[in-house]
């Protein structure tokens, strides 16, 4: 068994065509000779019949002879009711044994006798010299031959049969299984890192062609995947590698304090605040590497949506407190309909606490828009993001150069507003976020969701490392839902996250 499985597909698939198509000849050869080997029995026995009929007509008519036997190979016996043979044409190793004979009956019987083997008929007449016997008898000599021949030439058929099915099976096996082969020389190029070809899918649309579908369709992911992995690697590594170079330098700093204790304390506090950076970071990559891994699994109804929504404006409002004189109180409010609500038992598919992260992430990034916008970006927008570390979330875009307070983009204290908006229709839950921040620049709304973005302006003179939306991206996405970022008419941001109702009909479906 272990030397068959080392045999290639098409050697095993040939053996078994041959074991299976000598099976059947062998069966077909026994068949036909034993069909053969009746009718000539049957034509035997029509003959012994035709035979002792002229002879027993006569018997019953002139029981006292004379007999006249007919030749030509028909071998008869006439026996009186003594026993004794009256007539005979038999071989004599038969006639040497008639008393034998008489015991058959009347059914055609097969004799033995030396090496001869002899069908015999015995038929008794009723004469008025009593019951006498008529024996017939035929040599199977001509048809034992007649089988054997037969039989040799089935074999020799069967032989020819067999191996023209074997040499059309390896044939047919070879070319079914070469596009197999095609492929398999192809996944070796594929393997290559630098390959961005794909498996050939045979056009004929056969099981072969839904192997290459399937083959291709895991090609894909897997690059994905890897790509994705890469992507993630070389991205972290660059957006750790200036935090730790800051910490470091902190750190030395530090060291060079060692006698200012107050320089010492400010020096342990920044390197504090970076280091919470760092892990905010790392817990933000390993939320994204969990949120890509599959699509979500929870399950929110509209009552929990409302409940995670007021708990993410109370969080909120702790975030955008702030003593500091020169940062102007920001408004937080949120809105929703509360006669307005799924139809029957729908259910947004994101777990509370997904939906509570895309909450907190939107609404901390308009109060750090604001802040920064306001004049307040020195302190207020680092105090968010200690809270939003201590919270295991960091609301964030990125950018690099905070805005001129002095400018006219700068936001009144009565301009500091955030409104995080609630609405649900028969397919669909829609959250809106509004501010009135610097807004975005428009050349980099459509890439604002990819992780690691970062855009210059007020916006995001203060962020972390560009994850947060790309978090909320990567959840709406999860849910089977969308994010779409808008430059508001009289300034700011307006974020609009659509969530599909799971088992809810499609929007056009709905309105339909």
């Amino acid at each position: 068994m272990n030397r068959l499985r080392r045999l290639s597909i098409t050697a095993r698939i040939t053996i078994g065509s041959l074991i299976v198509a000598t099976l059947f000849g062998l069966v077909a050869v026994e068949v036909v000779r034993f069909g053969v080997a009746s009718i000539l029995h049957n034509a035997t026995v029509t003959l012994l019949d035709n035979d002792v009929a002229a002879p027993a007509a006569a018997l019953g008519n002139n029981p006292s002879g004379p007999f006249d036997l007919p030749g030509g190979g028909q071998e008869l016996a006439i026996v009186d009711a003594s026993g004794a043979v009256l007539a005979s044409t038999l071989p004599g190793s038969l006639e040497a044994d008639i008393g034998g004979l008489l015991r058959l009956g009347e059914q055609a019987t097969s004799v033995k006798v030396g090496d001869d083997q002899y069908l015999v008929l015995v038929r008794a007449v009723s004469t008025r010299n009593g019951v006498m016997h008529v024996v017939a008898a035929r040599n199977n000599e001509t048809t034992d031959l007649i089988l054997d021949r037969l039989t040799g030439a089935l074999a020799i058929g069967a032989v020819l049969l067999v191996i023209g099915f074997g040499a059309a099976s390896w044939l047919l096996t070879r070319a079914a299984l070469r596009p197999v082969s095609r492929m398999r020389e192809q996944a070796e190029r594929i393997a290559d890192v630098q390959s961005t070809g794909l498996l050939t899918v045979n056009p004929a649309r056969d099981e072969l062609a839904e192997l290459a579908g399937t083959l291709n369709e895991l090609i894909r992911r897997l690059r994905a995947s890897a790509e994705r992995e890469r992507q993630m690697v070389s991205d972290a590594s660059h957006e750790l590698r200036t935090p730790l170079a800051v910490l470091r330098g902190q750190l030395e700093l530090a060291e060079l304090d060692a006698g200012d204790a107050e320089a010492l304390l400010a020096d342990i506090r920044s390197s504090r605040s970076t280091a919470l950076r760092l892990g905010q970071l790392a817990n933000n990559l390993l939320e994204l590497s969990r949120i890509e891994a599959g699509p979500a699994s929870g399950r929110t109804d509209w009552r929990t949506l409302t409940d995670e929504l007021a708990d993410a404006i109370d969080r909120a409002r702790l975030l955008a407190a702030s003593p500091e004189e020169n940062t102007p109180p920001i408004s937080i409010d949120f809105d929703y309909n509360p006669r307005k609500t799924p139809p029957g038992d729908g259910l947004v598919g994101l777990s509370p606490t997904d939906f509570g992260r895309i909450l907190d992430n939107l609404i901390g990034n308009a109060i750090t828009a604001i802040a920064g916008a306001s004049g307040g970006a020195g302190d207020a927008p680092a105090r968010a993001g200690d809270a939003a570390a201590d919270a295991a979330t960091e609301p964030e875009t990125g950018a690099t150069t905070p805005p001129d307070p002095t400018t006219p983009d700068a936001l009144t204290p009565r301009d500091a507003t955030v409104t995080a908006e609630l609405t649900a229709t028969d397919a669909e839950v829609i959250l809106t976020v509004r501010d009135t921040g610097p807004g975005m620049p428009a050349d980099f709304i459509p890439v604002a969701l990819d992780r690691f973005t970062r855009a210059d302006g007020a916006r995001t003179a203060h962020s972390g490392g560009g994850l947060g939306l790309a978090i909320v991206g990567a959840l709406a996405g999860s849910a089977g839902g969308s994010v779409v970022l808008a430059n508001a008419e009289g300034g700011g941001l307006v974020v609009t996250v659509v969530l599909p109702l799971v088992g809810a009909p499609s929007p056009a479906k709905a309105e339909q």
